[in-house]
């Protein structure tokens, strides 16, 4: 009885997961994916991360001159 729930359980998360990820990363037959717009995503994530890095290291430096 228990692993007829859990295997119901199991099922529903994969189910979800499937829809959850076709949000996240849409495919669009009408357009196909080139190099140039992956290479634009690529830049576009690594100014993010570089961006998301800076303000980690501003917060911690600033936060150890104002003690």
């Amino acid at each position: 009885m228990m692993w007829k729930k859990v295997s119901v359980a199991v099922l529903g998360l994969a189910l979800m997961a499937q829809e959850a990820m076709a949000q996240v990363f849409p495919v669009d037959a009408a357009t196909t994916t080139t190099i140039t717009s992956v290479k634009g995503d690529i830049v576009a994530w690594g100014v993010v991360f570089i961006g998301v890095a800076l303000t980690i290291f501003a917060y911690k430096r600033v936060k150890s001159l104002v003690r």
